[in-house]
C-alpha cells in the first residue's frame, strides 16, 4: 500500500486548484481555470488565492527588510554611532513587543482580510513620509525614532493576522506546503531585502533617496493583492468575550500545549543572538573592519540572501521530512558556527563565504520553526499564537541596542563573535538536556496537529 503521502499526491495532482471549488464536470475545463503545472515544492501556489497572498507578502516584507539597510545606513553617515543603530531599532521593536499580543487577538475576532489592507495602506503611507523627508533634506536622526515607532506599532497588528490568514486561502491538504512557503518567503526576504537595498544604495542612479520611494512600492503591493483575494475556507469562530479573556486564553492554551511551549521557548534564544549581525553591517563596511564601503555592503548582504533562498527552497521541498526537532538543532548549530567564520574574517572574501552559510543557516532554521509551531496550534488560536512567535522577532529589533553599544565598545568582530559562540552552546545544551525536542516528529498530516495538552483547554 502506497504511502499517505503519495496518496495525497496523485489525489492533489487530480483536484481543481482554485481554492477549494469543485472541478467543474467533463473531459474539459473552462481555459481561466486550467491548472498551473509546478513542482512539488511549490504546490500551493497553484492556489490563486494563496498566490496573491504570497506575492504581497513578498513585496511587504522585501520593504520592511530593506529598512534595517537603508535607516541603519542612514542613521550611521547622520551620527556615526553604532549605539544610534540600536536606538533606531529598539524604536521599532519595543511597540511590537507591547501590542503583539493584542494583534493576535485582534486578528482572532475580525476579518483579517480587512485588518491587512488597513495596517498595509498606513504603513506604505509611513513609508512615503520618510522618502519625502530624505529627499528634501530635512530628515534628522530623531525623524526615523518616531517613524519606526509607529510602523512597530501597525506592524504589530499585520503579522499575527496575516499568518493566520493562510487557511482560510488553502484547503487542509496544501496547508503544511503553504505554511514552509509562507515562511520561507519570508525568512528569504528577511535576508534579502537588505541585500536589495545595500546593492541599490551603491548605484549612483539609484542612491539611498530612492531606496526609500520603492519601499514605498512595495509596501503597497499588497494592498493590490488583498483586493483580489476571496476566503474560500471557513474563519475561525468569531467570539464576543472581552478581549482580555480571549488573551488570557491564549496564553493558557499555549501553557498547556507541551510541544508549542517548548517549540516557543526554544526558538527564542536563537533569535536573540544570530540576527544582530544584520545592523552592524554597516561598521563591517566601514573602515573600521573590511573597509569595502557601500558597495561591500550590498555584495555581503547580496550573498547571504543567495544562502537564504537555497535554504528555503530546501526546506519547502522536504515537507514531509520527520525528525525535524533534530534538524532544527543541526541548523542552528551550524548557523552559530558559519556567523562565528564571519565574524573572525579578515578578508572580504572569506567573510562572503561565511555569510552564504550564515543564509542558508539562518533560513533553514527560521522555516522549521515556523511550520513546526503552525501545525502544533489549533485553527482557532492560530492568531494568538503567532502574536506569541512575533514576541521573538520583535526582541531581536531590541538587541541591536546592547548589541551596539558593546560593539562601539569592544568592536563588531568581538561582539558578534560572542554572539556565535553563545548561540552555538546553547544548541549544544539544547541537544543534550531537552531529549524531547530533538526525538520531535510530527506526523505527516494534511491538516495542523491538534493540540496535544496536559489537561486540554477549551
Amino acid at each position: 500500500m502506497d504511502p499517505p503521502h503519495q496518496r495525497m499526491d496523485r489525489q492533489m495532482r487530480h483536484r481543481e486548484p482554485t481554492g477549494g471549488r469543485a472541478p467543474e464536470q467533463g473531459p474539459e475545463r473552462a481555459p481561466n481555470r486550467r491548472k498551473i503545472a509546478l513542482p512539488r515544492t511549490f504546490l500551493a501556489l497553484q492556489n490563486r488565492d494563496f498566490r496573491l497572498l504570497w506575492t504581497g507578502t513578498l513585496g511587504s516584507y522585501m520593504a520592511m527588510q530593506m529598512v534595517m539597510v537603508s535607516r541603519g545606513y542612514l542613521a550611521y553617515a547622520l551620527t556615526g554611532s553604532a549605539a544610534v543603530l540600536g536606538i533606531v531599532s529598539l524604536a521599532r521593536g519595543l511597540p511590537q513587543l507591547v501590542f503583539t499580543l493584542f494583534g493576535g487577538v485582534l486578528a482572532d475576532r475580525v476579518k483579517k482580510r480587512n485588518l491587512l489592507l488597513v495596517t498595509q495602506i498606513i504603513t506604505g503611507g509611513l513609508a512615503l513620509i520618510t522618502a519625502v523627508l530624505v529627499s528634501t533634506g530635512a530628515i534628522e536622526i530623531w525623524h526615523l525614532i518616531v517613524l519606526g515607532a509607529l510602523e512597530g506599532s501597525v506592524f504589530s497588528l499585520n503579522m499575527p493576522a496575516r499568518m493566520s490568514f493562510i487557511p482560510e486561502l488553502v484547503p487542509p491538504q496544501e496547508r503544511m506546503n503553504a505554511i514552509a512557503l509562507n515562511s520561507a518567503g519570508m525568512n528569504f526576504t528577511r535576508i534579502f531585502g537588505p541585500a536589495l537595498a545595500g546593492f541599490l544604495i551603491s548605484v549612483p542612479l539609484v542612491g539611498l533617496e530612492r531606496v526609500f520611494y520603492f519601499q514605498t512600492a512595495c509596501y503597497l503591493l499588497p494592498v493590490a493583492m488583498l483586493f483580489r483575494i476571496k476566503p474560500r475556507y471557513a474563519a475561525s469562530q468569531k467570539r464576543n468575550a472581552p478581549m482580555l479573556k480571549e488573551f488570557t486564553d491564549g496564553l493558557r492554551y499555549i501553557k498547556r500545549h507541551e510541544t508549542l511551549t517548548m517549540l516557543l521557548t526554544i526558538g527564542f534564544i536563537p533569535l536573540l543572538l544570530g540576527f544582530p549581525y544584520q545592523t552592524l553591517l554597516p561598521v563591517f563596511a566601514s573602515d573600521k573592519v573590511l573597509n569595502v564601503g557601500a558597495s561591500g555592503l550590498g555584495m555581503m548582504s547580496a550573498v547571504t540572501g543567495v544562502g537564504a533562498l537555497a535554504g528555503s527552497l530546501v526546506i519547502a521541498s522536504y515537507s514531509h521530512a520527520r525528525r525535524r526537532g533534530l534538524l532544527q538543532l543541526g541548523a542552528c548549530a551550524a548557523w552559530g558556527v558559519s556567523l562565528l567564520f564571519f565574524a573572525l574574517s579578515q578578508q572580504f572574501p572569506v567573510a562572503l563565504i561565511a555569510l552564504v552559510f550564515v543564509g542558508v543557516t539562518g533560513s533553514v532554521y527560521q522555516s522549521l520553526n515556523s511550520t513546526l509551531i503552525m501545525a502544533e496550534s489549533a485553527p482557532e488560536y492560530y492568531g494568538r499564537v503567532m502574536s506569541v512567535n512575533q514576541l521573538g522577532f520583535s526582541m531581536t529589533m531590541l538587541a541591536p541596542l546592547p548589541i551596539g553599544i558593546a560593539a562601539d565598545a569592544f568592536g563588531a568582530q568581538a561582539t558578534i563573535a560572542v554572539c556565535a559562540a553563545l548561540m552555538t552552546v546553547f544548541v549544544l545544551l539544547t541537544a543534550t538536556f531537552v531529549g524531547n525536542y530533538r526525538r520531535l516528529e510530527l506526523p505527516v498530516s494534511a491538516e495542523p496537529v491538534r493540540a496535544r495538552t496536559a489537561g486540554g483547554v477549551r
